[in-house]
């Protein structure tokens, strides 16, 4: 769902929440951002991380833990993350016609199903 239809209610009535996005500037989308800022606590409740980008999370700048972070100060329990590969048109890859251009891919649809198999045994 968009974050405008994420209310706070529905999110509490979830057994497990989703968070993610594609990746800008090495940063989740600035709505997804606003939209868990602004919610109200919500103690206990399952969540998880998921995200497409064109280049891999680096080890200096990790994009997941700063959501993740975000997350447990609202309350949240984060059971995992999920990332791939995704096309990627900014700047100078635009003109190259992007990178990443196949993925999602099969595998990468596979290995998010199995990710979402273990999250449903974890909650």
């Amino acid at each position: 769902m968009a974050p405008a239809d994420a209310v706070p209610k529905r999110i509490r009535e979830a057994d497990i929440v989703g968070f993610g996005s594609g990746i800008y500037w090495m940063n989740f989308h600035p709505e997804l951002i606003q939209l868990i800022q602004n919610l109200p606590d919500i103690t206990g409740r399952a969540a998880f991380i998921f995200a497409t980008s064109g280049l891999p999370e680096t080890p200096i700048n990790r994009y997941t833990r700063r959501l993740k972070k975000l997350l447990e100060s609202k309350g949240f329990r984060v059971m995992g993350t999920y990332t791939c590969r995704g096309l990627d048109t900014w700047g100078p890859f635009g003109v190259i016609g992007g990178v990443s251009k196949y993925h999602p891919n099969a595998q990468d649809l596979d290995l998010a199903i199995e990710f979402a198999k273990n999250l449903k045994l974890s909650v």
